[in-house]
């Protein structure tokens, strides 16, 4: 595939960061923060209302901190995500605890397909640290970006550790691989706003009524795929913690929506214990349910 221009002007500007650790460019995290909070408010008011909303039990001043404290993070995942386009995977695994990965794999070994739901929580390109920590290599499922630059950096980034499988054709590929006996693991990024004509669901998450995708729970029922939260979860600058948490086991037995709302609610047990963490900047609550009666 033919990438476009600016995907090597993109890579040879960050190839230069390889030279110096990570710890050494937070400097530069710290400098885009004054940037982007101080100085150009991006998403500010967005990102407020977004915590005073999801939190409406705290005071001015929590908002006021974790607001600082998301800004900060979101300024580190920026870097970091610019730092991993060309790192020693191999040097930089110390930076990533893994945990329940032995229940995920005896579910493989049983035969059993793998579907891995999060939501946009931590800094989700640590998981390159995960290579070869599986028995079969997984597909990453992206929405294909419209900046061509940026889709094929974020594609050739998020490759090394996953194969890329675009949204539109998930359930057709894992559909075919169950047909074909061959195992898969995916992961879903599952807490994203589904189109208008989409909606078919409402949770209560973050204290507001939310519409949420349906997808994985359609291809978790359909190739009867056991359903596996991962938790990304940042321990210090620099170092996260990833956890698998078995969540449906037999999905062709639950009920309806179970699937979605249990996962749901626990991305919102994630957040509350270390709110800064979200992707805060994100409109996720745009339509409002009344709309839509």
């Amino acid at each position: 595939m033919n990438k476009p221009f600016g995907y090597y002007i993109l890579m040879g500007l960050t190839w230069p960061m390889q030279l110096f650790p990570l710890e050494f460019h937070y400097i530069l995290s710290d400098f885009l923060y004054l940037l982007v909070y101080k100085l150009f408010n991006y998403r500010k008011n967005v990102v407020n209302q977004n915590l005073v909303n999801s939190f409406p039990e705290k005071s001015e001043d929590e908002i006021l901190k974790i607001e600082k404290q998301f800004y900060h993070n979101f300024c580190d995942m920026f870097i970091e995500t610019l730092y991993f386009t060309h790192i020693n995977i191999k040097k930089e695994a110390k930076r990533l605890e893994v945990k329940g990965i032995d229940v995920v794999e005896e579910h493989i070994a049983r035969g059993k397909n793998i579907l891995i739901v999060t939501g946009h929580y931590g800094n989700w390109e640590f998981m390159q640290l995960f290579t070869n920590k599986l028995s079969v290599k997984p597909y990453y499922v992206y929405k294909k970006l419209n900046n061509k630059t940026f889709d094929t950096f974020y594609r050739e980034l998020r490759s090394r550790a996953a194969h890329p499988l675009e949204m539109q054709q998930t359930f057709r590929q894992l559909a075919k691989d169950k047909m074909q006996k061959k195992p898969f693991a995916a992961y879903l990024i599952s807490d994203q706003r589904p189109r208008r004509y989409e909606v078919k669901h409402w949770v209560n998450f973050m204290n507001q009524e939310t519409p949420v995708m349906l997808g994985p729970e359609k291809i978790a029922k359909k190739t009867n795929t056991a359903v596996f939260y991962v938790e990304l979860k940042q321990i210090k600058r620099g170092y996260h913690r990833v956890t698998f948490e078995l969540l449906f086991g037999e999905p062709e037995k639950t009920s309806e929506y179970e699937i979605t709302d249990g996962f749901m609610q626990r991305l919102e047990q994630s957040i509350c214990e270390a709110p800064h963490q979200y992707f805060w900047t994100h409109k996720r609550w745009r339509f409002k349910k009344e709309e839509f009666n």
